[in-house]
């Protein structure tokens, strides 16, 4: 190959490499999720117990979930199978929110106090 082809090869390179950046479509900007298009539930914690909330949260796959904890210890809330946690401080309400994309029984544990609070249940899609 000689200089002039190469030099022809780089150019017409460098000009789909241009028109690739200028034609692109822009990503999809993602709106956030009002609270109507996700599952929401409600957990109370007292003294390393489950004093309200579900013992069963069941939910389908693909679905975005918002876990929500209120105790008057503190401590950790884990979701197993997710590694998901979220600090519990007496008082203040504490989240965890992911996106239900694995199918399973899953537990939500309280790490101090080494209790389960509750299952999380994601049926597959179908």
């Amino acid at each position: 190959m000689n200089k002039s082809s190469l030099a022809i090869l780089l150019v017409g390179a460098l000009l789909l490499a241009g028109l690739f950046v200028v034609m692109k479509p822009a990503p999809d900007p993602v709106a956030p999720l009002a609270e109507d298009q996700m599952q929401i539930v409600n957990f109370t914690v007292k003294d390393g117990q489950l004093a309200e909330g579900p013992a069963t949260v069941a939910v389908t796959q693909g679905t975005h979930v918002t876990l929500r904890f209120i105790s008057n210890l503190k401590d950790e809330a884990h979701l197993h199978g997710y590694d998901l946690s979220a600090d519990l401080t007496p008082g203040e309400t504490a989240q965890i929110r992911f996106i239900a994309n694995k199918s399973g029984r899953f537990e939500i544990e309280l790490h101090k106090s080494h209790t389960t609070v509750a299952a999380l249940e994601i049926r597959p899609r179908g």
